[in-house]
């Protein structure tokens, strides 16, 4: 594989160190960083087109599929469009908009460069969006930190807003109205019990997604493990993920025959 990833330098997150992880991981593969994607295609594309096409995966009601999302008003329209040119200039900015996730990857894979279109090339596209996947089961839509595929995309916003936080940080909230200094000591009395933005501890849990990024080709598209102390484990609790990504950071035997059998390949 050559692996491309598209640099998203942001807070304590540094990709170099990503890359450098992931090196001595899949050994076999060249990695690539990349400047922000969205900036990199603009300048074949029309940014206006772009940025419209963005806008228009936003998810407005979370109880309805994408093909049933409410009609955005023309002045909100424009405005949505007006953000998304922001942030296509400014990839470092967060963003806390709901996105289609498979929407977002499909738009992804058209702009992605044609000569790199085959099964040798990985691409993984950093995006402050969140992007959000709907479920069939409860007929909503869910953040997500992952979307697998062409292109992967890791949403820095998902990792921090979709995997749950500790239970007794919502219990506390339950018939709250909070101020913004409520919200800052609650934080500061949960502080380290997940990944907040900012957080020192972003590479080691950017590193374990873009594992379970690589590890969606080796599986043929089912890369998540069953052991709670994987990696490839898809953690659904922030606990969970600071304890595989951040205090572990070990692959399940499994899942290291399965890495070996690539490695030989």
């Amino acid at each position: 594989f050559d692996i491309f990833f598209c640099d998203f330098r942001v807070g304590n997150l540094n990709l170099n160190i990503v890359a450098q992880d992931i090196g001595e991981i899949f050994s076999n593969c060249t990695i690539d960083i990349r400047t922000p994607f969205l900036q990199y295609v603009t300048k074949s594309i029309s940014v206006d087109w772009l940025a419209e096409e963005l806008a228009s995966l936003q998810i407005l009601d979370l109880s309805q599929p994408y093909n049933s999302q409410p009609e955005i008003g023309s002045k909100s329209d424009r405005n949505s469009v007006f953000f998304e040119k922001y942030l296509i200039a400014n990839p470092y900015h967060t963003s806390r908009g709901r996105y289609d996730g498979f929407m977002m990857q499909r738009l992804y894979e058209i702009l992605l460069p044609e000569s790199e279109k085959t099964i040798d090339n990985i691409h993984i596209i950093l995006d402050s969006r969140l992007t959000c996947t709907f479920s069939e089961d409860d007929h909503r839509y869910h953040a997500r930190a992952i979307i697998c595929g062409t292109p992967s995309i890791i949403s820095t916003s998902g990792i921090i807003e979709a995997p749950a936080k500790p239970k007794d940080f919502y219990l506390r909230q339950i018939g709250w109205m909070p101020t913004a200094a409520d919200i800052e000591d609650l934080k500061k009395q949960f502080a380290g019990k997940y990944i907040d933005y900012d957080d020192h501890r972003i590479n080691s849990v950017i590193t374990g997604y873009v594992i379970q990024a690589l590890f969606f080709f080796l599986t043929d598209g089912n890369p998540f493990c069953s052991d709670a102390g994987c990696r490839l484990f898809n953690a659904h609790w922030q606990e969970d993920l600071i304890s595989t990504q951040v205090n572990s950071q070990r692959i399940c035997k499994r899942d290291l025959l399965l890495l070996d059998k690539f490695l030989k390949e």
